[in-house]
């Protein structure tokens, strides 16, 4: 008795899956919403950064202590240094994406991608 490993209903459900995901890959790709960064020092809005208007190389320096530098380019933002000891929030590198965050605890610095569009609302 020979087993096969793949019948022919699964080769087709599999194709399936992977054309459908491929069409969500590809709409993604074409979202030209502007992305959004936020910075929020000790839980309040520093300030927002719309990171497709940035020319050149823009710095921030909130006044927190420890100190850090956050730099927004276009379609990027990053904290560039801190004087925190692990120095984790910069090892995060760029974000460049709707859902990044970088969070530097001993500043109380967070960075966070936003889009410009509500999906919805919480209370």
């Amino acid at each position: 008795m020979k087993l096969k490993l793949f019948r022919k209903a699964d080769i087709i459900i599999i194709a399936a899956v992977i054309a459908v995901s491929g069409v969500f890959i590809l709409l993604n790709s074409f979202d030209d919403s502007s992305l959004n960064a936020e910075i929020t020092v000790n839980g309040k809005l520093y300030e927002t950064v719309d990171l497709n208007a940035v020319n050149g190389k823009r710095v921030i320096i909130p006044d927190t202590d420890p100190h850090v530098v956050i730099v927004a380019e276009k379609g990027k933002i990053r904290f560039e240094s801190a004087e925190c000891k692990d120095k984790i929030c910069v090892k995060a590198g760029n974000l460049t994406h709707k859902g990044d965050v970088a969070v530097c605890l001993p500043s109380g610095t967070v960075i966070s991608i936003t889009d410009s569009a509500t999906d919805a609302v919480t209370y």
